[in-house]
């Protein structure tokens, strides 16, 4: 059983808007024994949507579309589709109810043209989408299933995993799985991870380890094909508790968990508050700390001291420090954490001053240092980090390379051993 997958939408192909649902579909896929062999894109003309989808149906026995479900002009994939499997369009009584009633929340009139999104091919099953007015499509011609959803990735994702995969295993009689399961770190090299677990991904077949290299972290990837979801399930388990036994406390999380939930929950457990001070960062440490929900139960606040004269009036930086060692240094760095935590009265202190770049790096501070400070009762430490890539980049891995410092100390971890 093979698998298509077709995007649609002009702002794809200008690149106006970057095309995540693809990637996204392929591994839902894979993890449900789908073989995606197929992957296109098409902008919002009729021709070219009769063409792709005319191609997928000698190709593929799934074909799943997403994007031009909406109510304007340009929305053209169920006007195309009915006339590719020569079916009528029907208004459907009940989905135009349940756009009324969407609209009648929002206490604003519904527009004429999103009466369209109501009209189904006959025959079609009509999939629900209570995020959204465009509801999802799954047509069954000559044993192959045609699927389209919306292209909001919020309203396309649940509906895939809720009600089109299961849709399309039960009519196929699909069985096999592929189980994937991630562990992540941060703060160790891709070669040092390599000594530590090179043996069981050299080795391991079946489930299989892979390194992934992200934005500051190193992912593992174990992955298991099997029938039996239980089995799968137990041999993952096994392979997950050799991978810790060996890496320990390095990992900081499984699957879709953030360094900084990570960090939030160390810092719940223990009861400890902290207070932040960023320079190159920008905020982007207070940022991804409190966009974790709960986190007002250990942040104090936050500060942006960007200038030397933010960093001495706001955290009593010594001049002196400043003069002797730069802005940028593990003693500015150590000084604004121990400033933020007198401040704030917190637990803790971290502090962040660095060179994003791309301009302002000089031999000795070149772009993508990074100095990161901590504080707490009775101590305080500071190290610089090199780091590559453009400056949204540097500041990401700063704020990361922070989160880690913040963490392996909750833990007792010394920083250096990465």
């Amino acid at each position: 059983m093979g698998a298509e997958l077709l995007t649609i939408g002009t702002e794809l192909l200008l690149g106006q808007i970057i095309d995540t649902n693809a990637s996204w579909m392929s591994q839902r896929l894979a993890e449900a024994g789908l073989d995606v062999f197929f992957k296109s894109t098409v902008g919002d003309n009729w021709g070219r949507i009769d063409a792709a989808i005319r191609l997928a149906l000698t190709r593929a026995d799934v074909l799943i579309m997403t994007g031009g479900l909406g109510p304007t002009e340009d929305d053209l994939t169920r006007e195309v589709l009915a006339a590719v499997l020569d079916r009528p369009l029907r208004l459907d009584p009940d989905i135009l109810a349940a756009i009324e009633a969407r609209f009648m929340r929002r206490r604003i009139p519904m527009p004429e043209n999103n009466r369209k999104q109501a009209m189904v091919p006959e025959g079609a099953e009509v999939l629900h989408n209570p995020r959204g007015t465009a509801p999802g499509l799954l047509c069954r011609a000559d044993g192959r299933v045609l699927v389209c959803m919306p292209g909001v990735p919020s309203e396309m994702k649940p509906m895939l995993l809720e009600q089109v995969i299961p849709r399309i295993r039960d009519a196929f009689g699909i069985r096999g799985r592929i189980v994937s399961r991630v562990l992540k770190t941060c703060g160790i090299s891709e070669s040092m991870l390599d000594e530590k677990i090179g043996d069981y991904f050299r080795t391991m077949r079946n489930p299989s380890i892979g390194v992934l290299a992200h934005a500051g972290e190193i992912h593992i990837r174990m992955t298991c094909k099997g029938d039996d979801p239980t089995e799968i399930a137990a041999q993952l388990d096994a392979l997950d508790a050799k991978l810790c036994e060996r890496l320990g406390p390095l990992i900081f999380g499984r699957d879709e968990e953030k360094l900084e939930a990570a960090v939030g929950r160390l810092l719940r457990e223990r009861r400890a508050t902290l207070a932040v001070a960023e320079s190159c960062t920008g905020g982007l440490v207070a940022s991804r700390l409190t966009d974790i929900s709960g986190s007002s139960e250990y942040f104090e606040r936050g500060i942006v001291a960007y200038s030397a004269e933010a960093k001495q009036r706001l955290l009593g930086v010594p001049a002196e420090t400043i003069a002797d060692h730069g802005l940028v240094s593990v003693e500015t760095a150590r000084a604004m954490a121990v400033g933020v935590r007198r401040l704030a009265g917190t637990a803790l202190g971290l502090a962040t001053t660095g060179v994003a770049g791309p301009t302002g790096g000089t031999p000795e501070k070149p772009v993508g240092l990074v100095c990161v400070g901590l504080a707490w009762d009775g101590g305080d430490a500071a190290r610089e980090f090199r780091l590559l890539g453009e400056r949204e980049q540097v500041k990401y891995r700063g704020a990361q390379m922070a989160l880690e410092m913040l963490r392996r100390h909750l833990l007792g971890i010394p920083m250096q051993e990465a």
